[in-house]
């Protein structure tokens, strides 16, 4: 990692007495799909949603707040929580590599948040507590992160964040702090449900309802093939992050062992599936939850997206020199204002929106 603050040892050393294991990461683990599943509810709220079939109908949202992609097909949208699809968009390489394709087409929402009178740091990002007090009241916002820090050596799905991690969370919770309760989902792994609880702790909300959205926010939402399948081929040849990052920036990767001919078919098209998440998974979802979500997910997600509103000038090139790759707890965040204008920006929750996984810290749990 870039750093570590030395803010997170102090706290991390109390947190640490209720952490039994590491925290595993993100790509390999088989993800059992309960739709819906919460934990940790202390009250029900109306506003959150309801499980819902196959067949269940949802209404449909208004075209004033939804931009839509029409090379998107609609059929493959998760337009809620709990509701499963059963097909996917065609790959399409058209979009994919090189540089950015010249127009506006591929981008679907904004990507300038000038009227918000917002800067971002000097690597690219917003800070995500920045976001939150500059957005109007008016407006609706969804954070789509990556989990609080984990083990380096403890990739158990069941395994939950480390002591500093479990800081991290809160202190992004500090940030965020205000007297309206936010709407929580996660995927169904211990450290993005503990990464939510402990944003809600930050905030002061206390317990919290997180609902489990593995349908929507799933890791290999822009693979065309299970995580664990795109595992077993580059595990020995620099792993998921690697092969990601390139798919992401348009490069054209390796041909040793035929790489460039198979992994072309395992990544749906980057920008037609970008814009997919942004306004069919996020957009279409956002009247149904509260004005303020934290959408809890893995970097195999949140790292492409970074890349795409950000218009690929974050670096998070893990295959390059620099080896940077997404921080804990950063991510994107969607905005839609009263008239209906979607913004996304990519985020921070910690100090640095990158690391440097070489160079992390290893808490030895």
């Amino acid at each position: 990692m870039k750093r570590l603050s030395a803010k997170y040892f102090v706290g991390a050393l109390l947190a640490g007495l209720c952490v039994f294991a590491g925290c595993g990461d993100d790509s390999s683990d088989p993800v059992s799909a309960t739709p819906g599943q919460s934990y940790v509810s202390s009250s029900s709220d109306a506003s959150l949603p309801v499980n819902l079939s196959s067949s269940s109908v949802v209404s449909p949202v208004s075209s004033s707040s939804l931009l839509i992609d029409p090379s998107v097909s609609s059929s493959s949208v998760l337009v809620n929580p709990g509701v499963s699809s059963s097909s996917a968009v065609t790959p399409t390489p058209t979009s994919s590599a090189g540089e950015i394709p010249p127009g506006t087409e591929f981008y679907t929402f904004e990507t300038n948040p000038a009227a918000l009178g917002l800067v971002p740091d000097a690597d690219g990002f917003y800070d995500a507590g920045d976001v939150y007090k500059a957005v109007p009241k008016t407006s609706k916002i969804a954070f789509v992160l990556r989990h609080s820090k984990r083990s380096k050596t403890n990739t158990g799905k069941n395994s939950p964040l480390t002591p500093i991690g479990i800081q991290m969370a809160q202190t992004l919770g500090t940030k965020l702090a205000g007297d309206e309760p936010f709407y929580y989902a996660s995927t169904d792994f211990v450290r993005t449900r503990e990464t939510c609880m402990n944003v809600a702790i930050g905030r002061g909300e206390g317990e919290v309802e997180v609902v489990t959205w593995d349908e929507g926010i799933n890791g290999s939402y822009f693979l065309t093939v299970p995580s664990d399948t795109l595992d077993a081929l580059v595990a020995k040849k620099g792993g998921n992050p690697r092969y990601i990052a390139m798919y992401a920036y348009g490069e054209p990767f390796p041909t040793v062992a035929n790489l460039n001919v198979i992994l072309p078919t395992y990544f749906h098209d980057f920008f037609q599936r970008g814009n997919q998440f942004i306004n069919e998974v996020i957009v279409a979802n956002m009247p149904s939850w509260k004005r303020v979500s934290v959408l809890v997910s893995h970097d195999m997600l949140v790292a492409p997206l970074i890349i795409l509103v950000s218009k690929r000038t974050v670096d998070l090139r893990i295959y390059e020199e620099t080896n940077h790759w997404v921080n804990y707890i950063s991510g994107i965040a969607v905005i839609v204002d009263e008239a209906g204008v979607v913004t996304a920006l990519p985020v921070r929750g910690d100090e640095v929106g990158w690391m440097r996984p070489r160079d992390e810290v290893d808490e030895g749990v």
